[in-house]
């Protein structure tokens, strides 16, 4: 059975506004300029075995995106080809070996996110009591999305959320909106720190 590589990356410096599918793009381009061998689908258009995790809202800057990719490269041959020649806003900083692909994207369920630069008016035991946090789609229906909201914590000016994502996807960009609109202040940045399967993180299930 052919072992599939997964690896950690970064977006940020200013790749937080390309879209999912331009990180793609870049992410190819940087195979190719490493000159790192990879696998192909079969077929009358074949392309290169990358698989990437859920997308992330334009705009969010993220530590734990994810990479599933098939190459006879060590971890260390890797890490070391990838990013001498990858932008620095999409660098890897993890990776590791696994039996078979394992469809991140249908597993990571929920996120950790830091929004900085919490309003001190922003009740989180208010919100955590309650069993309905109402959210506008973008159909604009208002909808309960309590049950997405898995945990909030101050953490001095910063309030660190996990919310659900994947399949049952809560985007931090317009939870923080509401909060924002909610108590009338603005967070200076949000980040996605960390993706888990289940609770924990994708090096913990997988490895």
């Amino acid at each position: 059975m052919r072992q599939m590589l997964v690896f950690r990356y970064v977006k940020t410096d200013g790749y937080q506004f390309v879209s999912h599918l331009d990180v793609l793009r870049h992410i190819q381009k940087t195979f190719i300029r490493g000159e790192i061998p990879v696998e192909y689908s079969q077929g009358f258009n074949p392309h290169m075995l990358i698989f990437l995790s859920n997308p992330l809202g334009v705009g969010i800057k993220s530590e734990a995106e994810y990479g599933v990719t098939a190459t006879s490269l060590s971890v260390e041959e890797f890490l070391e080809k990838y990013n001498a020649n990858c932008p620095q806003g999409i660098r890897c900083v993890n990776a590791f070996y696994v039996e078979k692909n394992p469809n991140l994207a249908a597993i990571i369920n929920s996120a950790e996110y830091v929004m900085k630069g919490l309003s001190e008016k922003v009740d989180l035991e208010k919100i955590l009591a309650s069993d309905c946090f109402l959210m506008t789609d973008k159909k604009g229906n208002e909808k309960n999305v309590r049950d997405k909201i898995i945990s909030l914590k101050r953490d001095g000016e910063n309030l660190v959320a996990v919310l659900k994502s994947g399949a049952e996807n809560l985007r931090p960009d317009l939870f923080s909106a509401k909060l924002e609109s909610l108590y009338g202040f603005e967070f200076d940045d949000v980040v996605k720190i960390a993706s888990f399967i289940d609770g924990k993180t994708p090096e913990e299930v997988l490895k």
